[in-house]
């Protein structure tokens, strides 16, 4: 299978996702590979945190050689939290971070460089298939259950209101 084919069927993915999304009632936008996207993307809003603030979804394949994606596809899906890490609670982040991500049944919470908190799972999907509607909201359901059980500790951590073991103690 050619890159290009790869690429449109990605693409296809993509589209029948927005239209699941769609009827599901989220907002997406669908947004094509181009010089400043490196992969095709979908966005979607997804519920307010307890908060009030906006959070949004983010799919795109992710790039594999060639030979290896033959059979599957891995549809990565994305989620940064809407809060900010306060300067000096890294540490204590990264080890509440490890410390959740060993009880998670799918997916990790991470810290990027520029001290951004996500929630990612990379879903493998058979490039034989289509995925069906309520299989990928079942998926999502799970994904933002674990956003919404996990945010306000690591959020508590992350602004120093908390520390570890006050967390864990919850």
């Amino acid at each position: 299978m050619s890159t290009y084919s790869i690429q449109a069927r990605q693409w296809e993915q993509l589209e029948l996702l927005k239209q699941i999304l769609d009827e599901a009632g989220l907002i997406t936008n669908l947004m094509e590979k181009s010089e400043t996207i490196p992969l095709h993307m979908l966005i979607a809003a997804f519920q307010e945190d307890s908060k009030g603030r906006d959070r949004f979804l983010h799919f795109s394949f992710l790039p594999l050689d060639e030979e290896d994606m033959t059979a599957i596809h891995l549809l990565q899906i994305y989620s940064t939290l809407p809060f900010s890490l306060k300067e000096g609670q890294r540490d204590a982040v990264a080890d509440l971070l490890l410390r959740i991500n060993s009880r998670l049944p799918i997916g990790h919470f991470g810290l990027n460089e520029q001290d951004e908190l996500h929630y990612r799972y990379v879903y493998s999907v058979s490039a034989s298939r289509l995925f069906g509607s309520e299989e990928m909201l079942d998926i999502l359901s799970l994904f933002v259950y674990i956003c919404d059980m996990f945010a306000d500790p690591i959020e508590q951590v992350a602004s120093g209101e908390a520390d570890v073991a006050q967390v864990l103690d919850m």
